[in-house]
């Protein structure tokens, strides 16, 4: 739980002090006396016993509590906001085909199906949390907070297999005339999601990677062959199979990634449901609990950290796509501060 500074923490007690009822209520009666009077000695004694007051409260912390309840509310909402900014971010990159035709055809999960679940588990902790009147207030926010970052943690990782599939479904654009790249375009994505509708079969499945490598293979095969035959264009076509090797490799590194990626993505509702299960029941070590959240949180530090390390592999693969289509991914250190 971040702790206010001392001088931030002194500013608003004043200000608290000088706020509340009783203090304004003596400020009206006595700016009220001088006015009808005509002296303002009643004002200044107000003034003196206002700052006096103020002075109190701060030394005692009597308003301490009620400004650090406010801080972590605000603290709360404001992530609440980040979070759904995150969340209607990776729902429109799954609502573009054909990553939502592969959804209702059941090819790729049912990501923010999972996420809002989370987010349910999350809120019945938060309850549970509330009638535990043992747990103090800064063990409460540590797994409440815990439990957020792991909420924008998932949706980060499902940004990241986004990319990944994004990778494995692009193709070279075909060429076609201006005036109909558009109209066509739009009438294979409407029939593509009516077919998804009617019968998921329609819809061609998920790219494998050892189609990938084939296709790069392939490739490398055939621009050999030309540079047997046309010796003059043999430094060139060797240049070529130079860059298809790397975006062989950048390919691997992907997978590799990616692998990482849907592993963890799979651990995250078991995870919520044990720590609910644990909060829940009647006897319960908080400090068992604590230590099994901060395993998992450092593990999915440790996977952010390793996607990270081939990130370069991704984006370079995302560099040399159509940049009409590619999807852009922001590192995971911008997405979470």
């Amino acid at each position: 739980m971040p702790i206010l500074k001392k001088r931030i923490l002194i500013r608003r007690s004043v200000v608290k002090a000088l706020q509340s009822p009783l203090n304004l209520m003596a400020g009206a009666a006595g700016l009220g006396a001088a006015w009808w009077i005509h002296d303002p000695l009643p004002a200044m004694v107000w003034g003196g016993v206002a700052a006096g007051w103020a002075v109190l409260a701060t030394a005692t912390r009597r308003y301490r509590p009620r400004i650090e309840e406010e801080e972590r509310r605000r603290r709360e909402a404001q992530e609440e906001k980040e979070r759904e900014v995150l969340r209607q971010r990776t729902q429109r990159m799954l609502d573009e085909s054909p990553f939502d035709l592969w959804t209702r055809a059941g090819y790729l999960p049912d990501y923010m199906a999972t996420f809002r679940g989370l987010a349910e588990v999350r809120a019945r902790v938060s309850r549970v949390l509330t009638a535990r009147g043992e747990l103090d207030a800064f063990t409460k926010e540590d797994i409440l907070q815990q439990l957020g970052y792991m909420l924008n943690a998932y949706l980060g990782f499902v940004c990241e297999r986004v990319s990944y599939l994004h990778i494995l479904a692009s193709v070279q654009p075909v060429p076609e005339s201006p005036g109909s790249a558009g109209a066509a375009s739009s009438l294979r994505r409407d029939w593509r999601r009516l077919s998804a509708r009617l019968a998921p079969a329609f819809i061609p499945p998920i790219p494998s990677l050892e189609k990938r490598l084939a296709a790069v293979e392939e490739k490398i095969r055939r621009i050999r062959e030309l540079a047997s035959r046309e010796p003059a264009t043999a430094r060139t076509r060797q240049s070529h199979i130079g860059i298809l090797e790397k975006q062989r490799e950048l390919l691997l590194d992907c997978h590799k990634r990616d692998q990482c990626v849907v592993a963890q993505l799979g651990a995250f509702s078991d995870a919520f449901e044990v720590i609910y299960g644990r909060l829940s029941a009647s006897q319960f070590n908080a400090t068992e609990v604590a230590s099994y959240m901060s395993d998992l949180v450092e593990q999915i530090v440790e996977t952010e950290r390793f996607v990270e390390t081939l990130r370069p592999s991704m984006d370079g693969f995302m560099a040399g796509m159509d940049p009409t289509s590619a999807v852009r991914v922001p590192p995971i250190a911008s997405r979470f501060g």
